[in-house]
């Protein structure tokens, strides 16, 4: 059997938007972003959509102006009714201070010295929460002139500093959405953050239980929504049994993503005179590395950097690709991932993952059924993994089509937007007139 044989499998089930009672109307929701669209955190701004299409009143607010270069296509629209903070004047953002001080002095200072006198990692991180703070006084007049009724963020630190400010100003409940360093890495008052949350959303169990043991959270306050991806435009591809297998890595060339690892055992495996090539797409600051790395192995004609690309050109790599790799790790700083999204979208295209058995990566990959796993610190069994994955085309096509049928289950966007609905919609609005 090859992944040609991939079936064309069932479509999602529509979600059904929570039910409302009779004169109420779903909350009206601020979304707040560090930087919103942006090419790098797609699961985002498809989450808005896909809430937006369940009825919710979303405006969306982003900290930074992201690059236009780098604003997916099917994401300029959100860009142009999003409301950007920075650049903002320096005679601007003193105004905007002293607004919110004379509206609600008591309120200002404690808010200032709640973040401030929180658990810090030291004086470069109390200073970024300062900046942080004093960007949400700067958004308060926009939210407040929308009259929302619930503010939620993504990422632990910027975005969530600027909620926490605006909740307590504005007197209207916040949560947020932790993912991968913002919790792991730094401590920009998260405890406080924690506290003072309606809720808080994070993408992995994994993270949940980091939250609840080393923070004391009550779990029932934590709700784990895995991401979702778009199941139609990340579809089954057609793929025969091509002489030649091809690899493909898709991330930040970062640390945390094990791509040093890729390169090892792609070196290993070419000395094994195992045919395959590799592509890696994605951009950092460990390319230049990565590359000498693949010289230094005498692979360099195997594999190819790819850079950046959009998610229509991702979509026509993976057809062109046998087998997902990623050997995910802790960085030196413990940086780390959750569940990498592409993980998500190289397996609803039918690609069988082969990885590590790290952080939350087994709630989606099942070893043996899904993809491949091994150890983290296995680097013998990471090459044995890639090469079973590489040289037995039949369990290539079993772990392929186990792979999106898993993903269509429990991996959609819809999955994952109908799970925060429900949290969104039992929130507390004003009763319609």
């Amino acid at each position: 059997m090859s992944l040609a044989a991939v079936p064309t499998t069932r479509r999602p089930t529509p979600v059904t938007p929570p039910a409302r009672a009779a004169g109420t109307r779903r909350p009206r929701l601020a979304y707040v972003v560090n930087l919103f669209p942006n090419l790098i955190e797609t699961m985002i701004f498809r989450e808005v959509e896909a809430l937006r299409g369940l009825g919710f009143e979303i405006h969306t607010f982003s900290l930074r102006r992201p690059d236009a270069a780098l604003v997916p296509p099917e994401a300029r629209g959100l860009a142009d009714t999003t409301y950007y903070l920075l650049p903002m004047s320096l005679r601007r953002l003193v105004l905007r201070q002293l607004t919110a001080m004379l509206r609600r002095p008591v309120r200002y200072w404690t808010t200032l010295l709640l973040v401030l006198t929180g658990a810090h990692d030291g004086l470069r991180s109390r200073l970024r929460s300062l900046a942080h703070v004093l960007q949400g006084f700067a958004m308060l007049r926009e939210v407040q002139r929308l009259g929302v009724d619930h503010i939620h963020a993504h990422w632990a630190t910027g975005a969530t500093t600027c909620s926490l400010v605006l909740s307590r100003m504005l007197d209207r409940p916040f949560s947020f959405t932790a993912h991968a360093y913002d919790i792991w890495r730094e401590r920009l008052a998260l405890p406080q953050k924690l506290g003072a949350a309606r809720f808080v959303v994070t993408c992995t169990e994994h993270n949940a239980e980091h939250l609840a043991s080393t923070y004391g959270m009550e779990r029932g306050k934590i709700h784990t929504v895995h991401h979702g991806t778009d199941v139609e435009r990340f579809s089954p591809a057609t793929r025969g049994e091509r002489p030649v297998p091809t690899v493909i890595a898709v991330g930040r060339l970062v640390e945390q993503k094990g791509l040093d690892r890729l390169v090892a055992a792609c070196g290993r495996l070419a000395a094994d005179r195992v045919s395959f090539r590799c592509l890696v797409v994605g951009d950092g600051p460990l390319r230049a590395s990565l590359e000498a790395a693949a010289r230094a192995a005498g692979i360099a004609d195997r594999i190819e950097f790819c850079g950046q690309v959009f998610q229509d050109e991702l979509v026509r790599l993976y057809a062109t690709a046998d087998v997902f790799a990623l050997f995910c790790q802790p960085a030196s700083d413990d940086d780390r991932d959750g569940i990498p999204n592409v993980m998500i979208e190289a397996m609803a295209t039918g690609l069988p993952v082969v990885s590590t058995r790290f952080s939350g990566i087994p709630e989606l990959v099942v070893d043996g059924e899904t993809g491949l796993l091994a150890e983290v610190d296995d680097g013998e069994g990471q090459v044995t993994a890639l090469r079973r994955a590489l040289t037995e085309p039949s369990l290539r096509a079993r772990l392929g089509c186990a792979a999106r049928e898993r993903v269509e289950r429990e991996f959609t966007v819809a999955a994952s937007a109908a799970t925060l609905a429900g949290l969104f919609a039992s929130l507390p609005v004003q009763r319609l007139r």
